[in-house]
């Protein structure tokens, strides 16, 4: 390296020190998971409120260990009222993320009442990093 690059990337670098500081804002990232119907929405009480549910509608998610039929279950929410759960082929990621304490968030990106009630209720599944 010559010496004037030298000096000039050395200036450079001193000039850096005198600059005010600046706040760094955290970026949060969302990443997705999954993007499943709602299984078993016309078991539970979705067809009572569909008329409700909108789309970008927050969902919240609540493990379930302990059901007979599936030991990945993931229960899914609407303001406390239960739609039913992501299906079994989804939420194997989604249940162990949550077992590591990592909180993992749903909206509403679908609503089509005129499909078949397995197929009404799309939902996006993701967490921040």
């Amino acid at each position: 390296m010559k010496r004037i690059d030298f000096l000039k990337q050395l200036i450079a670098g001193s000039a850096l020190l005198f600059l005010p500081k600046q706040e760094t804002a955290k970026q949060v990232n969302e990443i997705r998971l999954s993007s499943p119907y709602i299984a078993g929405f016309q078991h539970y009480h979705g067809s009572e409120i569909e008329a409700l549910l909108r789309v970008n509608d927050m969902l919240s998610l609540k493990r379930e260990p302990i059901n007979p039929h599936d030991c990945y279950a993931v229960e899914v929410f609407w303001n406390d009222v239960k739609l039913g759960y992501p299906p079994r082929e989804e939420n194997k990621v989604i249940a162990r993320m949550m077992d590591q304490g990592i909180t993992v968030k749903a909206k509403i990106i679908k609503i089509k009442p005129e499909e078949h009630p397995y197929r009404r209720i799309k939902a996006e599944v993701f967490y921040w990093s």
